[in-house]
């Protein structure tokens, strides 16, 4: 997956179910300013963080996700989106 392809999805997400993005590119310092993992998808474009209006664990925009080959990881207060990698 592209980067232009990943937004595009996440889009589509936020749009449906009422998400801002809070994070998407990262540069090296500033992901480790931010306490973001050494091999962070952030940092190719293909790493974000989301808000939803309601921010609590939401069944159906992790199946969503799913759905546009996303893996949605809920970190507490947001949730990470990344491409899924097939198993």
């Amino acid at each position: 997956m592209n980067p232009i392809d990943f937004i595009e999805r996440v889009l589509i997400l936020c749009s449906k179910h009422r998400g801002s993005i809070t994070s998407w590119g990262r540069t090296p310092k500033h992901n480790e300013d931010v306490g973001g993992v050494p091999k962070s998808y952030h940092m190719v474009y293909l790493g974000c963080d989301v808000v939803l209006d309601v921010m609590t664990k939401n069944t159906l925009f992790e199946n969503d996700a799913h759905y546009f080959k996303l893996k949605p990881i809920l970190e507490g207060d947001h949730y990470h989106l990344q491409p899924e990698v097939p198993s």
